[in-house]
């Protein structure tokens, strides 16, 4: 329920969030995206296949007066 609400606080369309992190500067908000299937680099085929995973921090507009960030 909460995740659902935040989602539509913070506009956040086509994720979950799975975990909110608040300190005394920055508040960081952990997001997950459902895999789409896309086009393979090295053959072009189509693939829902994930080689790879890594985290990206994207810093977005400040809430209550402190960074926020997108992990």
């Amino acid at each position: 329920m909460h995740s659902n609400f935040i989602n539509k606080l913070l506009n956040l369309q086509g994720v979950k969030i799975n975990k909110i992190s608040h300190e005394d500067s920055f508040i960081k908000i952990y997001i997950k995206t459902n895999p789409r299937e896309h086009t393979c680099p090295a053959c072009g085929c189509l693939t829902s296949r994930v080689h790879d995973y890594r985290n990206q921090l994207i810093k977005d507009l400040p809430l209550q007066f402190k960074h926020v960030f997108l992990v």
